[in-house]
């Protein structure tokens, strides 16, 4: 039989055992309980940065109304324009380039056709000339075209987010250096014959829908590149049908721009 010291020495270290599990109870409630805090704080802190960055993306209107306003102020610019064929029967390629500067009424445009230099305008001082082909004569001829005229052509896409089906910010992107908004706009083929309503209306009678990409530059809100995609349309009658992309760069937007009748 156990002594009383033995019985006291066993009820000791039981005692000691029940403390001991106690203690390491307690500590594994801390335990997970911080686990749980920290699982909580971590899922505030990222519902607060989605939150912010939710505010901090402008939509498609907030950036279409501020580049609507930068337009308006527009008095030269410097326009790059290349239009382009792909998915024919003959492949793809370059169907025409344009070059022009504006400054006031006053514009210098020249034009390529399948690479092949097809013609030169300048109008100056309330006077038009121009030459065409591989000619290098100059003529004077009747003012058709000024500065006005050259931005109202851009000025036909101030309907995209009234016309297009869908609207999207893709974000912040680079465009020759400078921080812009990509903004992607979807048309049915109703749209791209509502939008395009300068182009002749058989290339356009087939077409099954298109998509124009348009940058706005964050700084300033001008609209620095547009990017254009007609699907199914006939290009020309010996190529027939296919996809017809217009790349539209602008740039020296409100800069100095020398423009001076030709020698």
């Amino acid at each position: 039989m156990d002594s009383a010291a033995d019985k006291g020495v066993k009820n000791s270290r039981k005692s000691v055992g029940k403390d001991e599990e106690r203690v390491m109870g307690m500590r594994i409630k801390r335990a997970k309980l911080g686990v749980m805090l920290v699982a909580a704080f971590a899922v505030a802190l990222l519902a607060m940065s989605l939150a912010g960055c939710g505010k901090g993306e402008p939509s498609v209107q907030e950036l279409w109304e501020k580049s609507e306003a930068a337009e308006k102020n527009i008095t030269s610019l410097h326009m790059e324009v290349a239009i382009y064929y792909q998915n024919t029967k003959f492949g793809g390629g370059q169907i025409q380039t344009t070059s022009i500067d504006v400054s006031g009424n006053n514009v210098h445009s020249t034009s390529a056709i399948f690479g092949q230099s097809f013609s030169e305008v300048i109008v100056v001082g309330g006077k038009q000339y121009g030459r065409f082909g591989a000619s290098e004569e100059w003529q004077e001829q009747p003012v058709t075209m000024s500065g006005s005229a050259v931005t109202d052509q851009v000025q036909s896409f101030a309907r995209l987010p009234e016309i297009a089906s869908s609207s999207e910010n893709l974000g912040l992107e680079k465009v020759n250096g400078v921080d812009a908004y990509h903004l992607a706009f979807t048309l049915s083929p109703n749209e791209v014959s509502s939008l395009f309503k300068n182009v002749q209306a058989e290339q356009l009678s087939a077409n099954t829908g298109g998509k124009v990409d348009v940058w706005v530059e964050k700084e300033t809100g001008y609209r620095i590149k547009y990017e254009a995609v007609v699907n199914n349309a006939l290009i020309t009658d010996k190529i027939g049908y296919g996809d017809i992309r217009v790349v539209t760069a602008l740039s020296s937007i409100n800069q100095p721009i020398s423009i001076t009748p030709p020698k």
